[in-house]
């Protein structure tokens, strides 16, 4: 049960039927962990997002691991070096899209694609 100063809080998420009273309470249950190969950026972006979504962080190794792109799918946009840190933005943004997906069960929790760079596949 959220307590008020939690529904003030979530107050967007309570309103979405996808998340609601139930998703916002596993939300603030969940704990995640990035992995040690993550791309610092993606990770930072990722932990952030689901930290304002009410999931707590934790290194504790029964943490759920977070899907997060390694550096080699960051570096993916080679020869336009200034689309890096573009990359590792949407990257982390859509990992903490998905694992909201997953713990709230809000539609179908997908995977980032190992190839996926900017919006399209390369």
């Amino acid at each position: 049960m959220l307590d008020p100063t939690q529904r003030a809080r979530y107050a967007r998420h309570l309103l979405l039927p996808e998340i609601g009273d139930s998703g916002q309470a596993k939300l603030n249950a969940a704990r995640v962990r990035a992995s040690a190969d993550a791309d610092p950026t993606v990770a930072e972006v990722a932990l952030d997002y689901l930290t304002r979504a009410g999931v707590q962080l934790d290194s504790d190794e029964q943490a759920t691991p977070l899907r997060l792109a390694d550096t080699a799918e960051v570096n993916l946009v080679a020869g336009a070096p200034q689309l890096q840190t573009a990359s590792a933005f949407l990257l982390g943004a859509l990992a903490a899209v998905e694992a909201i997906k997953q713990v709230t069960g809000a539609g179908t929790a997908g995977t980032v694609p190992d190839n996926f760079v900017l919006g399209q596949k390369v």
